[in-house]
């Protein structure tokens, strides 16, 4: 199983695990009770078709931005991830839900009432009603959350970051309307009706000397194969759950990697006014100065590492200088798909921080399996009890890479969905054939129960025609034929890793 942990806000945190859930399912399409390349049915829920769970993916949500309004509790960002990751979210606006009405909001208004410049849509208010009503009766905001959820089922475990109360503040520098300067406000007031254009001196959380991490907060960043900080707003969404005791602690402690994903393309936040809050603690806007505000685990900070955009490459030796490790990628989320490739970068550089760590593994080359998810790790699991001693890939895979070719006696280290070492493996044999002159000695030997080559056939076809796969060829419309060359490997198990 693959664990893995998010520190999410709003926006960003929902679009970032968004992309995640889908890079760790990609191998749920191609499993299914007969094929195990294939069937869509199980996409995005994180359950394998082999009735195990594959992934399990655990976002510990911002609650800083909440707050009372018209007499009900608003969780900003706690909604936005599970309408985002339900699919209940309006894309538009990044918040809230789509085809919204305003009625209610415009009648409460005509009391007197309300916020002018913070209303909320009919839809959205059933939430806040539901879950006003659960608090009043007595539920936890932990156990408010997992009812909700019940109706979105957003395919991760949502989890505020503290039962109690915890709200953001903002410390005026100037006076503003009815506001004097030193006055706290709320964020959500200087953040929506100011557009954070007020000058603020400081950032308050209100509530915090009371605030535990909520059950279960703890547990998910110390039982982890991956904690994740996506590009959400450092200051008070990343920070203000860094914020509450404990949290912080966890991280330095889990043997996780905690690798993180700058909010800060060239110098400015790729959404909202985060600039504007490191202005306000004294931190500079760029990938360079947010990674080292986060700072290395290796020097009381939480990162192990962190991506920056590819215009933010020149940041790279500073922060690997620092002890962060660093590399360059894209970094727009401008769609699902390059979000889950995102993603699959911090899982890759989580691997090779893992590989480069273990003794038995230092230097060896990599040895990746399908994508990471249930796919991965149920070809994983067959080499580990020695049922699968054979692999095929298509020979355009090694010019993508521009790898070698395999060479016989060549080792390589095994990695689970999660970036784990988990086994030493031994190329024994190699051989480059046409898709047609594929045996059913070879099939047989990927130790995934085909009985004919005709089987083993369809299931290659799907996985090699995938969306995902046509995606990393750069070829939206590969396909393999009898004349397809194909590279067929012989392995062997030569040592399964501790923990594995």
């Amino acid at each position: 199983m693959t664990r893995v942990t998010v520190l999410a806000g709003g926006v960003g945190g929902a679009r970032f695990t968004r992309g995640l859930l889908q890079q760790l399912a990609s191998g749920d399409a191609r499993i299914g009770a007969d094929d195990p390349f294939g069937g869509p049915e199980s996409a995005l829920s994180g359950d394998s078709a082999q009735g195990g769970t594959a992934s399990e993916v655990t976002v510990i949500v911002n609650t800083g931005d909440d707050m009372w309004l018209d007499g009900l509790r608003i969780c900003p960002d706690l909604d936005t991830v599970m309408y985002t990751l339900g699919g209940g979210i309006s894309e538009e606006q990044g918040w809230g839900r789509p085809d919204e009405s305003r009625r209610t909001s415009a009648e409460i208004a005509a009391y007197g009432r309300g916020w002018s410049w913070f209303t909320l849509g009919d839809l959205d208010l059933a939430t806040h009603i539901v879950r006003t009503d659960l608090l009043r009766g007595g539920a936890t905001l932990s156990a408010a959350t997992e009812f909700l959820c019940r109706r979105w089922q957003p395919g991760a475990r949502l989890l505020p970051m503290s039962d109690q109360f915890v709200e953001t503040h903002v410390r005026l520098a100037a006076d503003a309307d009815e506001h004097r300067a030193g006055d706290l406000i709320h964020f959500e007031e200087w953040w929506v009706r100011y557009r954070a254009g007020q000058p603020v001196s400081e950032f308050v959380q209100v509530g915090l000397a009371d605030a535990v991490a909520a059950p279960g907060v703890i547990d998910a960043i110390l039982s982890a194969d991956l904690v994740i900080l996506p590009p959400s707003n450092p200051v008070v969404s990343v920070g203000t759950i860094l914020s509450i005791p404990g949290i912080r602690e966890a991280l330095r402690a889990t043997t996780a990697r905690v690798v993180g994903i700058s909010p800060i393309i060239s110098g400015a936040a790729v959404r909202g006014m985060a600039g504007t809050c490191l202005t306000t603690i004294g931190v500079e806007t760029s990938a360079l100065a947010v990674g080292l505000h986060y700072g290395s685990r290796q020097r009381d900070g939480v990162l192990d590492a962190w991506l920056v955009d590819e215009s933010d490459a020149d940041a790279v030796p500073s922060l690997e200088a620092a002890g962060i490790r660093s590399t360059a990628v894209p970094l727009w989320m401008s769609d699902v798909a390059a979000t889950a490739q995102i993603a699959a970068e911090a899982l890759r550089i989580a691997a090779d921080l893992t590989a480069a760590a273990h003794p038995a593994t230092r230097d060896l080359p990599i040895a990746e399996f399908a994508f990471p998810g249930p796919l991965r790790d149920q070809l994983v699991a067959a080499i580990l009890d020695g049922s699968k001693t054979s692999t095929t890939s298509t020979l355009i895979e090694y010019g993508i890479e521009d790898e070698p070719l395999p060479v016989i006696g060549s080792r390589q280290v095994l990695i689970d969905s999660a970036g784990r070492p988990v086994a030493i493996i031994e190329t024994t044999g190699m051989r480059v054939v046409r898709l047609g002159a594929v045996d059913l000695d070879h099939a047989r030997a990927e130790g995934e129960g085909y009985d004919s080559v005709a089987a083993w056939r369809v299931a290659h076809e799907s996985f090699w025609q995938s969306a995902d796969m046509r995606a990393y060829l750069g070829d939206p419309a590969f396909t393999v034929t009898d004349d397809t060359e194909v590279v067929l490997e012989r392995l062997r198990l030569i040592e399964v890793l501790p923990g594995a």
